[in-house]
């Protein structure tokens, strides 16, 4: 059992599938240095509407066709996903990479920490 184990984790290492949760200065170098990330903003629109990251998409967690909408994203790239705080994104981090995203990213603390360290990058 160990042996199995150890292949599938050799095997997901070296596939590029990525998912993880990411501090607002690891989020502001992602954006840097990848043309190619997809930053997704999983809010309601009202709150999108109000403030959100330069370039965002909003595709609300909290609609009943999430699943249908995030399948608009090219699931080969990169994406940024964020929320109000981080927990709307985990969770909709945790379903596309279920759907077959291969790098997703989820912002830790969410647009309230990213708009403290990186105003620059807020849309009002």
């Amino acid at each position: 059992m160990k042996k199995i184990f150890f292949a599938f984790c050799i095997l997901f290492s070296i596939s590029g599938f990525s998912q993880k949760t990411i501090s607002a200065d690891e989020a502001n170098e992602l954006i840097k240095t990848s043309k190619k990330i997809q930053i997704v903003d999983v809010r309601t629109p009202h709150e999108y509407d109000s403030s959100h990251v330069q370039n965002a998409i909003n595709i609300d967690y909290r609609n009943p066709s999430f699943r249908d909408n995030i399948q608009i994203l090219d699931k080969t790239k990169p994406v940024l996903v964020y929320c109000r705080s981080g927990k709307r994104s985990l969770n909709a981090m945790n379903i596309m990479i279920g759907l077959g995203f291969n790098d997703v990213y989820n912002l830790r603390g969410g647009i309230l920490e990213f708009a403290q360290k990186q105003p620059e990058r807020i849309k009002k």
